[in-house]
């Protein structure tokens, strides 16, 4: 019985570990995904993530937020 106990315990963390993923596996991951200018988009999923690698100037900044603003009437 404690074999199995012991085997059991020995598999779940050899799981957790395996799913655990570096920093510099998900700089690489985000590298490539943000490479893609469409990714880069402010309405993009991977915006907030992307900006950490590629921060967008000031000039960008305001151009996006006039692109998203309402029209006035």
């Amino acid at each position: 019985m404690k074999t199995y106990v012991l085997t059991g315990i020995a598999l779940s963390i050899g799981l957790i570990l395996s799913g655990c993923q570096s920093s510099q596996s998900r700089q690489q991951q985000l590298a490539t995904i943000c490479a893609d200018p469409n990714n880069r988009a402010p309405k993009s999923g991977y915006w907030s993530e992307c900006q950490a690698l590629y921060p967008s100037s000031s000039r960008q900044l305001q151009r996006d937020y006039r692109l998203g603003a309402p029209a006035g009437n």
